[in-house]
This record gives C-alpha cells, sequence and structure tokens, in this order.
C-alpha cells in the first residue's frame, strides 16, 4: 500500500492488497470473538455468584421466617420494654380514673398489647418485604451495571475495529488513487510513444529507407551446459528472450539483406561475411584457372609462331587456342562481375556495421539513463511512501490523542459538577 509517482503497475498487485485487507479484517474478528467469549465467561462467573448471594440471602430469609413463626407473640426485647412502658402509663392513668370507668385494667392491657403485637408483626412484615425488594434492586442494579460495562467494552472494540477498517480504508483509497494516476500517466506515455513511432515512420518513408531487425531471439544462459546435466527435462519455453537491435538501412542495403535468409541482423550480416569470403575464395581460385589458361595460350603462341606451315593438326592446334582464349575473356569478365560485386557487398557491409554500432551505442546509452532514472524515481517514492506512513501514523496518534484529552475534560467537568 505504497505510493507510486509514475512508477510502472505490477501485475497481481490490486490481488494482493485484496488479500492483506481481507487478512487483517479476519485478525480483528478474531480479537473480537475472542473477547467476546472472555466476557462471556466473566459474565457466567458473575451470575453464578450473584445467584450464590441470592442463594443466601433466601436462606437467611427463610431462617428469619421461621423464627418468626415460632415465637409470633414473642414481640421484640425493645418492643417489650416499650410496652411494659405503656401500660404503667395506662395502669398509672387507670388508677386515676377508677371510679369513672367501668373496665378492668387486665382488660385494657391485655387489648393495648394485642394491638401493639399485630403492629410489630405487620411493621416485621413490611421490613422483610422491603429487604427483599432492597436485595431484588441490588441485584438488578448489579446485572445493569455488567450490562452497561459489557456494551462499554463491545462499544470501545467497536470503535477501534471502526478506526482499524477507516485506516484500512484510508490505505486502499491512496493506494486506488495512486494506481489512478500511475494509469494515467502510462496512458500519456503510451499515446507519445505511438505519436514517436508514427513520426518515425513518417521520416522512414520519405527518406526511403527501411527499418530492418527488430526479431525476438533466444538466449541460453552461461551456464546452460551444466545445469542439461542435472537437468535433462527442462523446457524449451524457459528460454529467455530478447529483442534483436534494429537499423536503419536503404532500400538496396535491405534487398541484401533479405537476400541473405531470414534472422536477425547480426546473424544476416554474418552470412554476407561468409558470402563474401565464399567469393574471395572463389575469385582467388578463378585467377588461379586464369594464369593457367595464360601460360596455356603462351605456350600455343610459341607454338605457332615455331610452325612454318599450317596444316591439319595445327589447324586443330589454332581452334583449340581460339577456345581458350574464349573462356580467357570469358574467366576475365565473370572476374570482373565478381570484384563489382564484392565491392558493392564490402561497402554496404562497411555501411551497415557503422549504423549498427552507432545504433549500439545509442540503445546502451539510452539504456544507461533510463536505469539511472528508474533508480532515482524508486527512491522518491520510497521517500515519500515513508512520509506518508508517518503522516498517517502522526495522524491517528493525534486522534486518540484528542480522545483522550476529550475524556479528561468531561471527567473533569463531572468532578466540578460534583
Amino acid at each position: 500500500m505504497g505510493i507510486w509517482c509514475s512508477a510502472p503497475l505490477r501485475q497481481g498487485e490490486p490481488m494482493r492488497m485484496r488479500k492483506i485487507l481481507v487478512s487483517l479484517v479476519e485478525y480483528a474478528e478474531a480479537r473480537l470473538v475472542a473477547r467476546r467469549q472472555a466476557r462471556a465467561e466473566a459474565r457466567e462467573i458473575r451470575m453464578r455468584e450473584i445467584e450464590k448471594q441470592k442463594e443466601a440471602e433466601d436462606h437467611t430469609d427463610g431462617q428469619y421466617d421461621d423464627h418468626v413463626s415460632e415465637e409470633p407473640s414473642r414481640p421484640p426485647r425493645g418492643i417489650r420494654s416499650e410496652n411494659r412502658d405503656r401500660a404503667a402509663s395506662y395502669a398509672s392513668v387507670g388508677s386515676e380514673s377508677r371510679r369513672s370507668s367501668e373496665d378492668s385494667p387486665e382488660t385494657i392491657g391485655s387489648k393495648e398489647y394485642k394491638l401493639l403485637t399485630n403492629q410489630v408483626m405487620e411493621l416485621e412484615e413490611k421490613f422483610r418485604k422491603a429487604m427483599i425488594t432492597t436485595a431484588q434492586l441490588d441485584n438488578e442494579k448489579t446485572t445493569l451495571s455488567y450490562q452497561v460495562d459489557t456494551l462499554k467494552d463491545e462499544l470501545e472494540e467497536l470503535e477501534e475495529l471502526n478506526l482499524s477498517v477507516q485506516k484500512d480504508y484510508k490505505s486502499v483509497s491512496r493506494s486506488y488513487e495512486l494506481m489512478s494516476r500511475d494509469f494515467k500517466d502510462l496512458s500519456r506515455q503510451t499515446e507519445l510513444l505511438k505519436e514517436c513511432i508514427r513520426l518515425r515512420d513518417e521520416l522512414i518513408s520519405e527518406h526511403g529507407l527501411v527499418l530492418v531487425g527488430g526479431e525476438e531471439e533466444e538466449v541460453k544462459d552461461e551456464d546452460d551446459d551444466d545445469l542439461h546435466s542435472d537437468n535433462k527435462k527442462k523446457s524449451e519455453s524457459e528460454r529467455e528472450k530478447r529483442i534483436a537491435k534494429m537499423a536503419l538501412v536503404s532500400q538496396a542495403a535491405a534487398d541484401i539483406l533479405n537476400k541473405a535468409g531470414s534472422g536477425t541482423l547480426d546473424v544476416r550480416l554474418k552470412k554476407l561475411a561468409e558470402e563474401k569470403q565464399e567469393l574471395l575464395d572463389e575469385i582467388y581460385r578463378l585467377r588461379l584457372d586464369l594464369e593457367e589458361e595464360r601460360q596455356k595460350a603462351y605456350k600455343l603462341d610459341q607454338l605457332s609462331l615455331r610452325s612454318t606451315g599450317l596444316n591439319g593438326p595445327e589447324m586443330k592446334l589454332m581452334e583449340v587456342q581460339r577456345e581458350a582464349n574464349k573462356q580467357v575473356n570469358d574467366y576475365k569478365y565473370r572476374l570482373k562481375k565478381a570484384e563489382q560485386e564484392i565491392t558493392t557487398l564490402q561497402s554496404s557491409v562497411s555501411r551497415l556495421e557503422g549504423q549498427l554500432n552507432r545504433f549500439k551505442n545509442q540503445a546502451e546509452s539510452s539504456e544507461a539513463i533510463e536505469d539511472e532514472l528508474k533508480a532515482e524515481k524508486r527512491k522518491l517514492q520510497r521517500e515519500l511512501r515513508e512520509a506518508q506512513a508517518r503522516v498517517e501514523e502522526l495522524e491517528t496518534a493525534n486522534i486518540h490523542l484528542q480522545k483522550r484529552i476529550d475524556k479528561l475534560k468531561t471527567g473533569k467537568n463531572a468532578l466540578i459538577k460534583s
């Protein structure tokens, strides 16, 4: 997910980025599942503790109910002392108004005692119900607090997952923008190269030249023979292929190269050199034959000068001499023609070799400049990717710090309000 300013897009780069994204999402989901399992286990443990507390409280309430049911008529110690005081006060009041009252003190004390006992039992029942309600509310409060904590943890996890997904989305969108930019740059370069090729073809056609070369040729490794002994089943499709150098030549030179056969420019030049050597050898043989024929003609001339008369055998000898002279003249003509062809071929070969060397030098210099530019471009792209990654990390850290500051401000405001 780096940054490429105008680098050629490597094949398979979107698939690799998609795999990295999927692996990140799977890792985040696995972490979320593990945390949920841990929280579920903690929740079960808390629920067990709450159930134990509830059972203990129910058991305590049951013991208290049994104790109350066993002694329904026995009031508590404080209530009994209060009842005694009330009974004494009622007795004193009754003694003062004994004359005007028709009831006896014993009847009044028993009624008041029963009334107080009933009130105490009602209060105890209400107190027990209030205690049970308080315990239930406490249990509900604990459960709700646990649920709130669980929801807070889930919210934090979702926020972390959201941040990671946003970060991945930003990186993917940034990579997409860079790829789109690279695609536009490559499209412009393609159009420029097409225009250059069109102009080149026009210039070639205007000057009547022909572009030769550019065929693919197989290149074997230097240690191919050693590897062949170890691995004899190597496929021919694994061999490297390269495009041969191209050259501009005239139409006549192109016809000569076409006559030399198919293949690359170097192969054709080698064939022409071999043909040249063969022609030179043939010329040398023809010169030897010509020299022999000259010697024969000279001998025949000497014989003809020595003879004083003409007879039948001498006429035959003259005819042989004429035939020899004809052959000599024919050989001379063929020799001149071969020398002219050799001269033409030599000039063509020299011109082609000069053009080939010039184009090779230009291609080597262009390749060196291209390698330097590519190295500088990769360096700049690497620095840009590192800078953008650092900026992204700083932005993420800034977001986390801002959240912490907001939380601290919220806590501070809550403390101030409280």
